[in-house]
């Protein structure tokens, strides 16, 4: 392999050397460029090309229907999942404490839930909230 200082002596002397190209036009280009596009003649289009071209365009647009469907039919749960939480929270009564005198003639039943007051672990995760709502 080479040493890497080979490539700075070889791009170093490429920098070096004069560019004598001819930079100019050939003769008659431009007669010939203006003289096509006023032919009014377009170039021949292969059938391959031209069937290629229409089923592209029509796959493209059965893509993007199925895209707008998709959407619209997920809506609902897109706007669950990312919704930025600013709405009116849930209101959660705190669960009396079961060394209080009153908690005595509460039934269980009318009491929340412990885990009630807690948010999953999914709360703040949209992926995690997606895996649970489709398992």
């Amino acid at each position: 392999m080479n040493p890497p200082d080979a490539w700075q002596r070889l791009a170093a002397a490429a920098r070096r050397l004069p560019d004598d190209r001819d930079r100019s036009a050939p003769y008659g280009l431009a007669a010939r460029v203006a003289a096509q596009a006023l032919s009014g003649e377009a170039a021949p289009v292969s059938f391959w090309a031209q069937f290629s071209l229409r089923l592209s365009l029509r796959a493209m647009g059965v893509a993007c229907a199925l895209a707008v469907l998709a959407t619209g039919v997920s809506y609902p749960t897109l706007v669950r999942l990312f919704s930025d939480g600013n709405g009116p929270a849930p209101t959660v009564a705190a669960a009396p404490s079961a060394a209080s005198p009153e908690s005595a003639d509460v039934p269980a039943a009318a009491m929340p839930a412990a885990d009630a007051s807690t948010p999953s672990p999914s709360a703040d995760d949209p992926v995690a909230e997606l895996v649970d709502i489709v398992s």
